[in-house]
């Protein structure tokens, strides 16, 4: 008998076996990224795209990849091909990657990707926009697309229901968008195909325009106005900054009956520990981009200190 070996062998099968509750450090993870490599998002039935999956933070590892339709599987390959689509195609298309990994739980999912949207026309016009927001001041491309690609003899491009621009190229180009410019497009052509004069409309397009720097909302945590003497105080300035090039810091001031509250923040919160009767007032905050030359003023709150049992009361 070798009780030294009975026991050696007992403690490896314990640690072999995971108990029940135990949490392992599970993989960080990571987002699979959907793009297309061919073809357009808009297109006519008949036509080709293909999509491509992707996980962009860990590229060289051994991915398996699946493709999804409004959630149903629909493929498991990295390339994703559509060959003379159908109308039924149309939908929200996502992906995510799975690999082998060493240790539990021996597989490794992706994050799944963000929604890539495909529309597949069934008429004779289409009218292609931007698949992405624009920000102001870049340039907006319209498109007004007839199947088969005729010869065109007249281009209508429409915003809502006013008729804006008549012209015989299938293409608008806006130089520098606006916010004004963001809405719902549509398209008229007149073509001749065989002798033959067609004319046609497309369906409603949206485009969208974000500010580079967004109108910031003030607000008091958590969501109320009133506010107990002696309890923390945190005003909470809420904005958005739309810029194509990255590491452009936001300042943010702090203000009360127009007097500011200390410097420039980098916080988009500022806490006052331990409010008193005096912190009644209107507070603002203002933000600033330096690099853009960019500011925005928010909305005026007014807020009221009060005793404990009076702010309960309010309340």
């Amino acid at each position: 008998c070798f009780p030294g070996r009975r026991f050696v062998a007992i403690v490896t099968l314990l640690g072999s076996v995971r108990c029940e509750g135990e949490s392992p450090t599970d993989p960080v993870p990571v987002q699979a990224q959907a793009r297309v490599t061919a073809g357009e998002r808009h297109l006519f039935s008949g036509e080709d795209i293909q999509l491509a999956c992707s996980v962009p933070e860990d590229p060289l590892s051994g991915w398996r990849y699946q493709w999804f339709l409004n959630g149903v599987l629909v493929s498991s390959s990295e390339v994703y091909d559509l060959k003379d689509t159908q109308v039924l195609q149309t939908g929200g298309y996502t992906c995510l990657g799975e690999k082998d990994i060493d240790g539990w739980p021996y597989v490794m999912k992706s994050l799944p990707s963000d929604v890539l949207n495909v529309h597949v026309d069934g008429g004779w016009v289409l009218l292609q926009t931007p698949t992405e927001p624009l920000v102001i001041e870049e340039v907006l491309n319209l498109t007004c697309r007839v199947r088969d690609d005729p010869l065109l003899m007249e281009v209508t491009f429409y915003k809502g229901d006013v008729k804006n621009w008549k012209q015989k190229d299938k293409d608008l180009v806006f130089p520098r968008v606006s916010l004004e410019d963001q809405g719902s497009y549509w398209c008229k052509a007149t073509w001749v195909q065989g002798y033959v004069y067609h004319s046609g409309q497309s369906l409603p397009a949206s485009v969208t325009v974000l500010d580079k720097l967004t109108s910031p909302v003030l607000e008091l945590e958590p969501g109320r106005t009133v506010v107990a003497e002696g309890s923390s105080m945190v005003l909470k300035c809420s904005t958005q900054l739309h810029a194509r090039e990255q590491g452009h810091g936001i300042e943010y001031y702090y203000m009360k009956n127009g007097t500011r509250l200390g410097p420039a923040s980098s916080r988009d919160t500022h806490t006052i520990q331990s409010a008193v009767k005096d912190d009644t007032g209107v507070y603002t905050c203002k933000v600033r981009v330096r690099a853009l030359n960019l500011e925005r003023w928010s909305n005026e709150l007014k807020v009221e200190v009060k005793p404990l049992n009076q702010a309960e009361f309010s309340l």
